[in-house]
């Protein structure tokens, strides 16, 4: 079982050692993929670099900023020549706000408990697994952050939203030690 890393503080200023935590973690074995955030392509250009030797293809999970899928078109054709999947879904709150079904904004508030960076590896988790990329029950290890960058990083079993009660974080790898003002 894997020790947790506690970051002093939230942030992108932990991205290097949240994906050095993860590699070290997959090397160990017995995950089958990794599940990766990233908004502007900075944190999955920086993952693809260190997982290049470890024969594994990224998922990367970005969002729609402004109207538009981010990471933008280059970043995602780079990250695509490399062997990786660039996806987009609904996150938590937001299908609370297309719903009005408050249960999945007060699962997301229940996961910000932890940390911003954890409810964002679990909403990854099940978006990749609601779309087909992940079976149910697969290992993976999630990695998010604060805003930008990463600075947690769980090992989950993976599940689709409609699935949820088999959706399962395993370990925690690494998060900031408190969870970032709101």
């Amino acid at each position: 079982m894997a020790e947790i890393t506690y970051f002093e503080k939230a942030g992108s200023e932990n991205t290097e050692r949240t994906l050095e935590i993860a590699k070290a973690r997959y090397l160990q074995g017995g995950i089958d993929t990794i599940v990766l955030a990233s908004s502007y392509g900075e944190t999955a250009r920086k993952a693809a670099e260190l997982f290049k030797d470890c024969d594994v293809s990224l998922l990367i999970v970005g969002e729609v900023l402004d109207g538009k899928q981010s990471p933008d078109e280059p970043v995602q054709e780079y990250l695509r020549g490399l062997g990786h999947r660039v996806i987009w879904g609904t996150t938590l709150g937001g299908m609370t706000t297309f719903s009005r079904e408050p249960a999945a904004g007060l699962v997301a508030d229940a996961y910000r408990r932890v940390s911003e960076g954890f409810k964002v590896v679990c909403e990854i988790t099940l978006i990749a697994g609601s779309q087909g990329y992940l079976e149910t029950g697969q290992k993976v290890i999630a990695i998010a952050g604060t805003h930008r960058g990463s600075d947690t990083a769980v090992v989950a079993s993976a599940a689709s939203f409609t699935q949820f009660k088999k959706f399962e974080v395993n370990e925690i790898l690494c998060k900031p030690y408190q969870r970032a003002n709101e």
